[in-house]
């Protein structure tokens, strides 16, 4: 079966084009990612190339040659910028010059200009740059587990391999004319491979944004967005995975219940910005002192709970009266005012295999109980059915 090639053409430009405008129509319906934005301009420019290209014989070869490859070259910019806006990071306005200006560049030299096989190697080799900066874009942010972010690198690095072996049959196999290259069984292959990538391109794209939104999503249901400390659901079924994937049921662990003193006083004083900083501090204080293993959560409004895998009541207590006093020192003065915040603690420990995470925090909540009746700022551990006893109290100044 021989493929026609100028109905081919029209295909590849139809295709692009609608292909461009559903990127920009999925940018519409959710502004987050710009990055919509620069694949379907980026689209867009290529489906006006193609139709250049397309129009080779019936209009000057100034605008099928040399500015339909400029463009060519232009729109793949735009997918380039547009991956890079997705990991975060802006492209120069200068660097969408450097590949059209290469080529323009190139294409006063009478030795490019007149020989087409020379033309394809230019434009194919500046492709093959452009490609493969996309596919580093992509695997730079491989960290950010996407299921459709490798299949996408694979795509573009398989890209990048065709592009090179077309430079390699062009200069093997040298085109004659233009009418040879239009009538090459490889260029009508290779015309259809096109049509496929750019289909499969732009769905791998949508897919990936549309991965990020949903994980972002579900990220802010499970976030506590003003300390940025994972929320009550969250740590719980954190805190509940970590208890049952620990293989020595013998091991210690610790849970710690922080309460901020007089929370309401400082809002009704100070104002509820103030208030916010006051957690903001709080949760600043316990990135300080928790150790990488150490699961920490805003349960509530004030109300803090911290996991400790590992570590017995000597050192759960430690660390409470650590973050005790951090947060005094942290909390003394914010926004100009005296604030002053303090911060009460219950620690209840047990071995992984005789207590269960409600029951840790139960008695956890009955020593933060005796730390509030005591006198607040201090730290107080569970002692049993007879209540909790008060750890020794280390001024915050020390």
């Amino acid at each position: 079966m021989q493929l026609h090639i100028p109905t081919l053409a029209l295909v590849a430009v139809f295709i692009t084009v609608i292909l461009g405008a559903l990127l920009l129509l999925a940018w519409r319906r959710d502004q987050s990612t710009d990055a919509l934005v620069w694949w379907g301009a980026g689209y867009l420019i290529g489906g006006l190339s193609f139709a250049l290209l397309a129009a080779r014989g019936e209009i000057a070869d100034v605008f099928s040659i040399e500015i339909a490859n400029g463009l060519l070259l232009v729109g793949y910019t735009f997918l380039l910028a547009g991956t890079r806006a997705f990991g975060g990071r802006e492209t120069p306005v200068t660097a969408f010059l450097v590949a059209p200006l290469i080529w323009l560049t190139a294409m006063q030299v009478p030795a490019v200009a007149h020989d087409i096989n020379l033309r394809v190697v230019a434009v194919t080799s500046l492709q093959c740059g452009l490609v493969a900066l996309m596919a580093y874009e992509l695997w730079r942010e491989r960290a950010e587990q996407l299921l459709s972010r490798w299949p996408t690198i694979i795509l573009l690095a398989t890209h990048t391999v065709v592009l090179s072996g077309r430079m390699v049959i062009v200069m093997t196999t040298p085109i004659t004319s233009h009418a040879d290259l239009f009538r090459s069984p490889i260029f009508a292959v290779m015309a259809f491979g096109t049509v496929l990538y750019t289909i499969a391109f732009a769905f791998l794209l949508l897919s990936m944004s549309k991965e990020r939104t949903e994980m972002r999503h579900r990220i802010a249901a499970l976030i506590d967005p003003l300390t940025g400390l994972p929320n009550r659901r969250a740590f719980m079924i954190d805190a509940e995975a970590t208890i049952t994937g620990r293989s020595s049921r013998s091991a210690p662990i610790a849970v710690l219940l922080a309460d901020l003193d007089h929370f309401k006083t400082i809002n009704d004083v100070y104002g509820h910005a103030i208030g916010d900083r006051v957690l903001t501090v709080f949760a600043a204080s316990l990135h300080r002192c928790l150790g990488a293993n150490d699961l920490a959560g805003r349960i509530g409004g004030e109300e803090f709970a911290i996991l400790l895998p590992e570590k017995g009541e000597a050192a759960a207590l430690a660390l409470a009266e650590r973050i005790r006093t951090v947060f005094a020192d942290s909390a003394a003065e914010i926004g100009g005012h005296a604030v002053a915040a303090t911060v009460s603690i219950g620690v209840a420990a047990a071995r992984i295999g005789g207590q269960n995470l409600g029951g840790l925090l139960g008695r956890a909540d009955s020593a933060l109980y005796q730390a509030k009746e005591a006198g607040r700022d201090r730290v107080a551990a569970f002692a049993g059915d007879g209540g909790a006893c008060e750890a020794p109290l280390i001024p915050a100044a020390a």
